[in-house]
């Protein structure tokens, strides 16, 4: 999201009120140096929430960034988000250490397009760090189906990934050519699924990166509509 005059930020906290709570610090962990879980507690039963939705967070007096919220429980009033914290002079990273349990910050609740393709037989989620929340709420929907998860990450510390439980393909950062050949493997194996478009991608994270998947996938014959994309982030680019 774009930076934004302060007046123009809390005009829109003013008119949409109704699309913003009051939530609090409940829970911080350590995943990994890089990577910090926050659950924060507020009263979610007239919050709509899909797989691949968006929290929008107001950072400062100018910038909101955009976080995937995980393990969205209505009944508790729970939900998780993985802060990446991958530059202390980022201002969404140096927001998302300072936090401290019991503090109070307010929300944009979840919305966003439909990314979620619940009747796909395979969903395999591919991205990088600033995927791994959207990957985990595509994971639990899957789990309540009788579908099959698998993911394809690039990190700094693999680590996280059995940490939380995410257990897939991964790739070293900034390494297309092993993502791609993890890519090829699946498309082997999987040649009869992917024929029926019964296998929905969901590319996240670094636009760049994204398209170069994407036209992999499509030059391996996987159909567009089973593409489904959203970008986090633009080398270069502030604030997407």
């Amino acid at each position: 999201m774009p930076s934004l005059p302060k007046w123009i930020n809390d005009t829109v906290e003013n008119v949409w009120s109704s699309k913003f709570k009051d939530c609090t610090v409940i829970h911080i962990e350590k995943i990994t140096d890089s990577l910090r879980l926050i659950r924060f507690a507020t009263d979610l039963q007239d919050v709509p929430y899909e797989p691949g939705y968006a929290i929008g967070i107001r950072i400062n007096d100018r910038d909101f960034r955009n976080y995937s919220p995980f393990n969205f429980n209505r009944n508790a009033g729970t939900f998780d988000i993985l802060f990446h914290l991958h530059d202390a002079s980022a201002a969404g990273s140096n927001f998302a250490a300072r936090l401290t349990q019991g503090d109070s910050i307010k929300l944009l609740m979840p919305r966003g397009k439909q990314f979620y393709v619940a009747t796909a037989k395979i969903h395999f989620s591919v991205g990088d760090e600033t995927s791994l929340g959207s990957s985990l709420s595509i994971k639990e929907a899957v789990e309540e189906s009788n579908s099959l998860f698998i993911c394809l990450h690039e990190l700094e510390e693999v680590s996280a990934l059995e940490k939380l439980n995410l257990f897939g393909y991964h790739s070293p950062k900034n390494n297309t050519m092993r993502m791609i050949e993890a890519l090829n493997d699946f498309l082997r194996e999987e040649k009869e699924t992917i024929y029926d478009d019964e296998v929905i991608f969901y590319l996240t994270g670094n636009g760049g990166r994204m398209s170069l998947i994407r036209k992999f996938l499509k030059a391996r014959g996987v159909s567009p509509k089973c593409i489904k994309s959203q970008a986090y982030w633009i080398e270069g680019k502030k604030g997407l």
